[in-house]
């Protein structure tokens, strides 16, 4: 086994005989079995990576269901915690890569769940360079993302979109909604912008809270995000969406700058970077834009954030 660094690990010692029933998914899917695990291998929630370990088997069941595994597809999980899923995935799909930062839960799934199918990595999945990926094909991602770290995480899937077909992911409710929300709403923002330009992200349904160990303050959602141009060159003019773009980094700097003054105009927000030499000026490149400079950004689709970067 190995980390992100290509450095190989040892896995742990391995649960006696007399507690393998303890490793059935069944009872790893119930507070009792978690918890009973958790003693055998003296291992602790850890906060600061905000762990929640799923006790369902429903909501298991239900994102199997939507994953649709079969036997041509490669698997990146992130986090695979006590394996209840990766068992399964491991089954179903042609290859699993699950990558696990905790050191002590590595080595219990090192240990533990051993499959041909499966490669698993102790490390943190912003190191795991998922471009040696680009050769599998049908590559899905899925994990119970923490939310002191959703956002980078995302980030950077999507900076390795090319590698991807799909995420499968779960979030903080409120989050999810960040993700797919359109013009006009308050959750609406640069990284809704960010995400629907290269993808299309959809809430497939809710998770209570009550279904995680330890239990989180919020209720989750589970998101599906289908990459919309796995053939993007950085660089070039491209269809994204629909849209076409000859400047992306153009584009999300012009969303920053407006996103973090949402109180502004865009016409006062944009100003100082426009390099138009008067208000006016810019007034009127917006205005060919079809856009008005008094509109604030929470009013201004992707549509329109295209058309701006062009007009600027």
């Amino acid at each position: 086994q190995r980390n992100c660094q290509g450095q190989f690990h040892e896995g742990g010692n391995k649960i006696g005989s007399k507690d393998v029933q303890l490793l059935d998914n069944r009872v790893m899917l119930t507070l009792k079995g978690v918890r009973s695990v958790f003693k055998a291998y003296n291992i602790h929630p850890a906060k600061r990576l905000g762990q929640n370990f799923l006790i369902d088997r429903n909501i298991c069941e239900k994102i199997l269901d939507v994953m649709d595994i079969g036997k041509r597809d490669t698997v990146l999980e992130i986090g695979p915690g006590l394996g209840v899923l990766t068992e399964r995935l491991c089954k179903a799909a042609r290859h699993v890569i699950a990558v696990e930062k905790d050191r002590r839960l590595y080595g219990f799934l090192s240990a533990n769940i051993r499959y041909d199918t499966l490669e698993l990595i102790n490390g943190d999945i912003l190191d795991y360079p998922i471009s040696r990926l680009r050769g599998f094909e049908h590559l899905k991602v899925v994990g119970n993302l923490p939310y002191n770290i959703s956002s980078p995480i995302i980030i950077y899937l999507i900076e390795n979109r090319s590698c991807i077909d799909a995420m499968f992911i779960s979030l903080q409710k409120e989050f999810a909604c960040r993700l797919i929300a359109g013009p006009g709403s308050r959750e609406y923002g640069a990284i809704s912008c960010f995400v629907q330009f290269y993808a299309r992200p959809r809430i497939l349904f809710n998770i209570k809270k009550g279904v995680f160990y330890p239990v989180p303050k919020v209720d989750s959602s589970f998101l599906k995000i289908a990459i919309e141009d796995r053939t993007f060159t950085a660089g070039k003019n491209r269809i994204s969406n629909g849209l076409y773009l000859t400047d992306e980094e153009k584009l999300f700097k012009i969303i920053r700058t407006c996103f973090g003054k949402r109180r502004k105009t865009i016409l006062n927000s944009l100003y100082p970077v426009s390099g138009a030499a008067s208000k006016e000026e810019l007034s009127d490149r917006l205005k060919r834009a079809g856009v008005s400079p008094g509109r604030r950004p929470e009013t201004i689709s992707l549509e329109e954030f295209i058309s701006l970067t062009k007009a600027l």
